[in-house]
């Protein structure tokens, strides 16, 4: 058995904004952005932001996503973590 060490562990060069999955993810529970935005008590204009990948996932709003859909706020913030750290490595590499 392998063990996963850095030498030897896969790391993509690629990452997805978390606003990606989270409207696939609203589409999956036949939201619209504008009834989501409701449910959360977040505006639109957030919600909107968050989706285009011009806006992070923070605690408050990952838990609303919890309380919404269902999605523990850890996953977020693994997906929002794996984002920054892309934009970071891309940033330094430029």
């Amino acid at each position: 058995m392998m063990m996963k060490t850095p030498a030897n562990r896969w790391t993509p060069h690629w990452a997805i904004h978390p606003g990606e999955h989270l409207r696939e993810c609203i589409e999956a529970h036949g939201l619209t952005t504008e009834e989501f935005a409701r449910r959360i008590e977040v505006p639109v204009a957030i919600v909107d932001a968050i989706i285009a990948g011009q806006h992070p996932i923070t605690l408050d709003i990952a838990t609303c996503i919890d309380r919404t859909l269902g999605i523990m706020p850890e996953l977020w913030f693994v997906l929002q973590l794996r984002w920054q750290r892309y934009q970071e490595s891309f940033q330094a590499s430029a």
